[in-house]
């Protein structure tokens, strides 16, 4: 198969060895000729020339010469050549020419002067060739040891010295001298308490913390179920191999309580799940039924390797780009190669960010590898020159 050169060749001045020039029967047409394009006639036998409006045998004219005494010049007209050929003879030779020069045109030999210089003659030839965000009534005082009483309007005053007061029965009154006292053990009865002096709470602790107030037992009790609702409660240990203890089929699977946990001890299957040694399992709900209701902590992962499962991250190689989004990794392929079809000399733009990239180009129709000059212009952009615009469209593959 044939390749095509889009673009000149430079030899840098090295040889062209053992080529051989195209041979036609005829003068090519697949082309539009140009100025100095060759080929050789097989049927001539002679290598022709393209001057940019003919064709023409090489060597099949002579443009000068040098003279000399009895020199004859043969100008039979050339069947191939048309217009105006202009001859210049340099008579100027050493010495003075002691005979005639002839020139012979249309088959006719004329005699020209024999005086030394040069001279030119137009000699018409033959036809021509082709061409791009209180009360204290109840109350009596006496006197004692180290201890004196007085009673002044409403206001009793008792100075005891080293001596303690013991007051028995019931005791009332008011006013707002305050009295330390220190109740026996067992002689206080609930039901001696005035009910209305006594503030309970019982719409919630969260919502009476402070010191007047006394929560009820349910109030209680509601905080505790409400604090600890949901919680982990440690089972013991689980054998994932034998089910035991049952967790994950009837009968005992309904007694189970939401935060239930449990530490496998053997591996095996939790709902078709594989667990291992290790692992905790907590119960989601009351009386779960599925995996679903269950969250599962793995404890014993390693890191992961090409043929063990476990942590690890990914990391971008060579031609591979690597994002992560809310701990996911999406793992993608750089673009490695371009491609698109042109008709002429022009810019292309491949977006691969590097000049390391190869060019190819093949003819669309023929499918022949085609050359042209390429200039990696920057690092997206590559121009591509060629000498003589494409017959058929061109494609352009580039590849980092």
């Amino acid at each position: 198969m044939a390749i095509q050169y889009l673009s000149s060749i430079n030899l840098t001045t090295n040889q062209l060895q053992y080529a051989v020039i195209q041979p036609s029967t005829t003068d090519p047409t697949l082309y539009t000729p140009v100025e100095g394009q060759i080929y050789y006639n097989s049927v001539s036998n002679k290598l022709r020339l393209y001057d940019g409006a003919t064709w023409n045998d090489v060597g099949s004219g002579v443009t000068s010469f040098a003279a000399t005494d009895g020199t004859f010049i043969n100008l039979t007209p050339n069947t191939t050549q048309t217009g105006a050929a202009t001859l210049t003879a340099d008579l100027s030779a050493t010495g003075t020419p002691s005979s005639t020069v002839y020139l012979r045109g249309d088959n006719t030999w004329s005699p020209i002067s024999a005086i030394p210089g040069t001279y030119v003659w137009s000699i018409q030839g033959g036809t021509g060739g082709p061409t791009n965000v209180v009360s204290g009534t109840n109350i009596t005082f006496a006197g004692g040891t180290n201890v004196t009483t007085a009673l002044v309007g409403n206001t009793l005053t008792i100075n005891a010295t080293n001596a303690s007061i013991t007051l028995t029965g019931e005791v009332t009154g008011t006013g707002t001298t305050s009295i330390t006292t220190t109740v026996a053990d067992g002689v206080l009865d609930v039901a001696n308490f005035n009910a209305s002096a006594i503030v309970t709470a019982s719409e919630g602790i969260e919502n009476n913390n402070n010191d007047t107030t006394l929560p009820t037992s349910a109030a209680v009790k509601a905080y505790v179920d409400a604090s600890v609702a949901g919680g982990l409660i440690y089972q013991g240990g689980y054998d994932a191999a034998t089910n035991t203890p049952n967790l994950d089929s009837p009968p005992t699977i309904a007694g189970i309580k939401k935060g239930w946990t449990y530490t496998v001890t053997v591996e095996g299957t939790f709902f078709t799940e594989q667990v291992r040694v290790g692992d905790v399992l907590i119960a989601e709900i009351d009386a779960p039924t599925t995996l679903a209701n269950w969250t599962t902590v793995q404890n014993n992962i390693d890191l992961a390797s090409l043929t063990q499962v476990g942590i690890g991250n990914v990391n971008a190689g060579t031609g591979i780009d690597v994002s992560y989004s809310s701990g996911t990794a999406t793992v993608s392929t750089q673009a490695t190669s371009y491609s698109t079809t042109i008709s002429a000399t022009g810019t292309i733009t491949h977006n691969l960010g590097t000049r390391d990239v190869i060019i190819q180009l093949y003819d669309t129709v023929t499918y022949e590898t085609v050359y042209s000059d390429n200039v990696r212009t920057t690092m997206n952009t590559a121009t591509i020159t060629f000498a003589s615009t494409p017959t058929n469209p061109i494609r352009v593959v580039v590849q980092k």
